[in-house]
């Protein structure tokens, strides 16, 4: 296996559609679960999908694709926390604000 992998942008697009097929990766949400929540169940898929391809097109890369030589293969979504607001919680209360990366200490 030779893989590769690239930041989510216009030009890699088409591959990531390839890799998600009609449905669009878990019955339609593109990967926008955990930015907006469960209401991605409400809106129709294609809103879901041209969501991710504004997030592509516009700013930091929302996600990495993995690739087998030219097969896209796998995905990797990325997003600054606050961007995140269904992550803004710590899980296992479901009541604290999670914390930045940066305040994680070892020890």
């Amino acid at each position: 296996m030779d893989l590769t992998i690239s930041p989510l942008t216009l030009e890699q697009w088409p591959a990531l559609e390839d890799l998600f097929g009609r449905a669009g990766a878990s019955n339609g949400c593109w990967c926008m679960y955990w930015r907006i929540g469960p209401r991605y169940r409400d809106r129709p898929r294609e809103d879901n999908k041209q969501d991710l391809r504004q997030l592509a097109a516009s700013g930091p890369p929302p996600g990495l694709l993995a690739f087998d030589g030219v097969i896209p293969v796998g995905w990797c979504e990325l997003a600054r926390r606050a961007d995140r607001p269904v992550m803004r919680r710590n899980l296992r209360s479901g009541s604290e604000p999670v914390g930045d990366a940066g305040q994680l200490r070892g020890g």
